[in-house]
């Protein structure tokens, strides 16, 4: 395409061979080069620039300038220096042409209500020349996309006849820049909903709550291409802080910090979830315990058939416009929920299917699975444990005289007590009827063992119902190495002890 000067005039087929130019660019921003590029020449420019309107601001996207000195002040200029085009109060901007005279005063000739917004850059422009500046908006049915701007050295330049080329070739160009957007949207939505189906599978197969929110964490940052964020999960009538993605990993004690400080600016006893999306415009006394900037927040309830139970928090440095992917982050929390429901019923019946029904303790099933555990942990520390076989002394008599729900009574009142009297990292569970089982670890029999076994019988309480218990103890590994062996030795010390007067802790060490 031949280039034109200023005094040739513009045809037809320089505008229709310029947008077959930009036709043929396969991206946004290849395009819009060609324009500035051309439009040096075209419209009698030394600088020209696009910036595109997005996220509440104007981003530079494509300059072209004929020094290097030039390229540098267009990609310096500052986005406020178009609040022309983004503060209309409803009405639709208009082109601008600006005259820069002798004395360097920015002068606006256009019927526009623009303001000067050129003069902070008054020095430099009357270095590099400038002498007319033409601020063209490009708009879509109403809709604000960019603006255009071309900065000239000659004083003839902009005439009558190149913005009527310009008006004409203006809209062609606007409607270029929306396809294109369009296409980018609808290409990055598809790649996340692509990512979304492949993230369900991984979410799917998650096995704990622990995996699944380091999973979906991972998976929010790839989805949503956001930065940071962090899951704020509800256990226990407590809100926590929990896997927190991106470049937050090292910061959660801060946020667990922020957050109980903004409970208290809100007078609160305790944390109130969101129970709908919420977005959250922090101020500048918000931001100043953060340790990085963050401009919003948008909190995403998760939910269950059991009520909110936990958030999203996903932190917007305003990098990205994390209110434009909604739709997607909406999807992507329901199947969250819906695979945290799954691991969490998961988890109940796993555990009903291991705790006794009656008293709330382990049962056989669950008490087996947690000793096979205690049992590879105590040959690795090298150290042993006290395996208790208990029997009540007298439950037929109370169940045959009072009935089954005192003998029932009787059994949770045993096993609450059971509980209350050993430590924490103890076991306890019921194993039959009246027999319960305790693991007292990191213990070895000897006269310390047998004075804590003697409180342990004492303080169970079982005279208000006239029953005793009877007690049969093995050490592992020392008396045996597998389970079964292990069960037999104590249960046969507890048959010696109950068929010798009952109320008895038989040991290896006590011959009856």
């Amino acid at each position: 395409m031949p280039l034109q000067s200023h005094c040739n005039r513009l045809k037809p087929e320089d505008i229709f061979g310029l947008l077959q130019e930009i036709n043929h660019e396969e991206d946004l921003e290849g395009a819009l080069r060609v324009l500035t590029k051309r439009g040096l020449d075209f419209f009698n420019s030394i600088m020209a620039g696009i910036w595109l309107w997005q996220d509440e601001k104007f981003q530079s996207l494509a300059i072209s300038a004929r020094t290097e000195l030039q390229q540098k002040f267009l990609l310096n200029l500052l986005p406020t220096d178009f609040s022309m085009f983004s503060e209309r109060g409803g009405q639709a901007p208009k082109m601008i042409i600006h005259v820069i005279d002798d004395a360097g005063n920015e002068l606006n000739i256009t019927d526009s209500d623009g303001v000067n917004c050129f003069s902070a850059w008054g020095n430099i422009l009357r270095e590099f020349g400038v002498r007319r500046i033409l601020c063209v908006p490009l708009i879509h049915f109403g809709q604000l996309l960019g603006v255009l701007t071309l900065f000239s050295d000659d004083l003839t330049s902009f005439d009558r006849e190149s913005v009527h080329w310009l008006e004409q070739l203006i809209p062609l160009i606007s409607s270029n820049v929306y396809e294109q957007q369009l296409r980018l949207a609808a290409l990055e939505r598809e790649q996340a909903l692509s990512l979304l189906l492949r993230g369900t599978e991984i979410l799917v197969k998650a096995v704990s709550e622990v995996q699944l929110l380091a999973e979906a964490g991972e998976m929010a940052m790839e989805i949503l291409y956001l930065e940071a964020g962090f899951f704020h999960m509800e256990e226990e009538g407590e809100w926590e802080l929990r896997a927190p993605f991106g470049r937050l990993k090292q910061f959660e004690t801060v946020w667990e910090e922020w957050i109980q400080k903004d409970k208290q600016k809100k007078h609160l006893l305790s944390y109130v979830p969101n129970l709908a999306p919420t977005l959250r415009v922090l101020n500048e006394d918000d931001q100043k315990d953060m340790p990085h900037l963050v401009k919003k927040i948008l909190i995403q309830p998760i939910a269950t058939y059991r009520g909110i139970v936990g958030e999203l928090w996903l932190l917007d440095s305003g990098m990205r416009d994390i209110e434009q992917t909604q739709e997607i982050l909406s999807a992507f929390v329901r199947m969250l929920s819906m695979a945290l429901e799954t691991i969490r019923q998961r988890q109940e019946l796993k555990l009903l299917a291991m705790t006794d029904h009656l008293t709330g303790i382990l049962n056989r099933q669950g008490f087996e699975q947690r000793i096979l555990g205690e049992m590879a942990g105590t040959l690795r520390r090298g150290t042993t444990f006290l395996f208790l076989l208990l029997d009540l002394d007298g439950f037929k008599n109370l169940n045959d005289s009072q009935g089954h729900p005192i003998g029932d009574l009787a059994l949770r009142h045993l096993a609450q007590n059971l509980q209350k009297s050993v430590r924490q990292e103890d076991i306890v569970a019921r194993t039959g009827g009246d027999e319960f089982a305790v693991i007292l670890t990191d213990l070895k029999l000897g006269p310390d063992a047998m004075k804590l076994m003697e409180r342990l019988k004492d303080t169970l309480g079982l005279e208000k119902y006239g029953l005793g218990i009877s007690i049969g103890v093995a050490e592992f590994p020392t008396e045996s190495q597998d389970y079964e062996t292990l069960y037999k030795v104590s249960d046969h010390r507890l048959y010696v002890g109950k068929q010798n007067g009952k109320g008895h802790i038989v040991t290896r060490n006590i011959k009856l």
